[in-house]
């Protein structure tokens, strides 16, 4: 009996301690998913992949995948476009497709590091927008705060200075600072505008509907870019684009999809998970351009990385010091 008491209580623990595990699981898996698109844009690069006809083909496995999941087919119902939120998940997924085109654009020009380190840094525009415009922050922002949102304009500079631009070509060093920068602009639009809607329009059972529509905004406008391409002449479809959208396609709907679980494991704390996520992603980034793709990253660099974390950490420190501490 002793030993069968013994056996409960070691399954128990393990179980407890299984289930205490679900949270980081689903982290990890939000920052491996989330890193791989940037490091896929860069195996576009070496494989000779049409980026863009990749992107239109990787919205298009999004809607699948989405369809596949309980409440995806939702959007497909009638009345869809008269939703309060309706023109905003349109114009979301005009932004979506153009800015996950600059980001591969950035990623195969500029570099994995700088490009994880603009999109992911871009939280400082929300953070501002709660403040400014929505003033519905749940905390009060300290002048370490602010200083975090200063050395995240910095570390976008540095890390973005890529070996030798400094003495080439003048259109090559406006773009490896502009492309982050707009990059920067358009990711944290994006961002702002989901937390407005949120905050006006959106109903929490229609977050599914709002995420396929947006999905779906991308993917029709991508398709009629393409197709005027396509009977333009200006382009030509290649096979390849369809086996390189899937394999975006499937990790960027998880990517978004581990998020929210994450989001919903560490109790909806949002000021908590996306700068420990958009950390993880930004660290995991640098490591793979190093030891994957074989970037070098100068002083400067690594300078602006280590500002880009010090940056997170100084927006979040009060959340980071009451959840780990």
């Amino acid at each position: 009996m002793a030993l069968a008491g013994a056996s409960v209580t070691f399954a128990n623990q393990v179980l407890l301690q299984a289930l205490d595990a679900i949270p980081m699981l689903y982290l990890i898996l939000s920052v491996l998913s989330g890193v791989s698109l940037v490091f896929i844009f860069k195996l576009y690069q070496r494989f000779n992949v049409h980026t863009f006809q990749a992107i239109v083909v990787n919205y298009v496995v999004c809607i699948l995948v989405g369809l596949a999941f309980p409440g995806g087919t939702d959007v497909l119902q009638a009345g869809v476009f008269q939703k309060p939120w309706a023109l905003h998940a349109l114009v979301l997924g005009a932004i979506f497709i153009g800015a996950f085109y600059l980001i591969a654009l950035s990623t195969q020009k500029v570099g994995v590091t700088a490009t994880s380190v603009a999109a992911k840094i871009s939280l400082v525009i929300p953070v501002l927008f709660s403040l400014l415009v929505l003033q519905n922050s749940v905390k009060e922002y300290s002048v370490i705060n602010y200083v975090g949102m200063g050395l995240a304009l910095v570390a976008i500079v540095l890390s973005s200075v890529r070996p030798g631009s400094e003495g080439g070509k003048p259109t090559a060093r406006l773009l490896s600072f502009a492309l982050p920068f707009i990059i920067f602009l358009s990711s944290g639009f994006a961002d702002s505008l989901i937390n407005y809607v949120n905050e006006y329009h959106l109903q929490a059972h229609e977050a599914s509907q709002f995420t396929m529509l947006t999905f779906t905004a991308s993917a029709v406008l991508g398709l009629v870019v393409l197709l005027y391409q396509l009977f333009t002449g200006s382009t030509s479809f290649r096979a390849k684009s369809i086996w390189a959208g899937i394999a975006l396609g499937v990790p960027n709907y998880f990517s978004i999809f581990f998020l929210i679980m994450a989001l919903s494991a560490f109790g909806n704390d949002g000021a908590f998970l996306y700068p420990v996520n958009n950390m993880g992603i930004i660290m995991a980034g640098a490591l793979g351009a190093v030891m994957i793709f074989g970037e070098r990253l100068s002083a400067i660099n690594l300078v602006g990385l280590s500002l880009a974390v010090l940056a997170l950490v100084l927006l979040s420190y009060q959340e980071l010091a009451a959840n780990l501490f």
